[in-house]
């Protein structure tokens, strides 16, 4: 028998103890639960996963990505989409490549360049610097893949197509109307053994195993005893004067 000493923990990350939120206005994704810290707008109709309660805001996951969001922005929803992200790319095609930006301006430190041609999940848009007039101020925040990492960031849209707007998510859920209660993401189950308690059921398991191993591999006493006298009364040898 093989016992772990280490403890064992149950994962309850999904729709049990968290929440799906329906976008249904205008609602952002923010890197803090702070009004200024906005990443970008998320698209109408679709969802984000509410994890914890943050004071006037929500942690969020998104698609990837680990955020927050408004309460007042979202609706908490009695129900499991089947397609709560988007899944819209758009294209490069800009034959010098597009840099992607850490703000929605070139002011922003540069993390990389999108190919020439190449299609990236869009998720979500941001309002930003106009690049050169009369071009426009969207961007797009997206994520770019290198060999040992993922950065995300914002790219200029001008030289951006193949995305003409999201296609509208129609499920709908029961709203949700009470406070919201949340369960610790991971938590010890009940009657989960300590490691204390693990190594004294090895220890009570193991000895007598060695115990038993041990008197069947080791000779008994009585056993050479008998070898002994076996071996004598073999190599002796007494005459009798009948055998002549």
């Amino acid at each position: 028998m093989i016992l772990s000493s280490q403890p064992r923990f149950v994962n309850f990350a999904d729709e049990s103890f968290s929440y799906y939120a329906k976008i249904l206005g205008n609602a952002y994704f923010y890197q803090q639960p702070d009004e200024s810290a906005i990443m970008f707008n998320i698209p109408s109709t679709y969802f984000v996963l509410l994890i914890d309660d943050e004071g006037d805001f929500y942690k969020a996951k998104y698609l990837d990505i680990y955020g927050y969001v408004k309460k007042s922005e979202v609706t908490p929803m009695n129900g499991t989409p089947t397609s709560p992200y988007p899944n819209q790319k758009f294209r490069n095609y800009n034959d010098g490549g597009l840099t992607v930006y850490s703000l929605p301006s070139t002011s922003g430190n540069p993390l990389g360049k999108l190919a020439f041609e190449g299609q990236y999940l869009l998720y979500g848009t941001m309002i930003g610097e106009e690049m050169f007039s009369q071009s426009t101020n969207v961007w797009y925040y997206c994520k770019l893949d290198n060999e040992s990492s993922s950065v995300y960031g914002y790219v200029f849209s001008y030289y951006c197509d193949l995305f003409d707007g999201f296609i509208e998510n129609t499920e709908y859920f029961p709203e949700i109307t009470e406070e919201l209660v949340f369960t610790a993401t991971t938590s010890e189950p009940q009657g989960g053994l300590s490691d204390t308690v693990v190594a004294i059921i090895i220890l009570s398991v193991s000895i007598p195993c060695l115990l038993i191993l041990y008197l069947l591999l080791s000779p008994s006493k009585k056993g050479s005893k008998l070898g002994k006298r076996f071996v004598r009364k073999k190599d002796y040898y007494e005459f009798n004067e009948d055998d002549l």
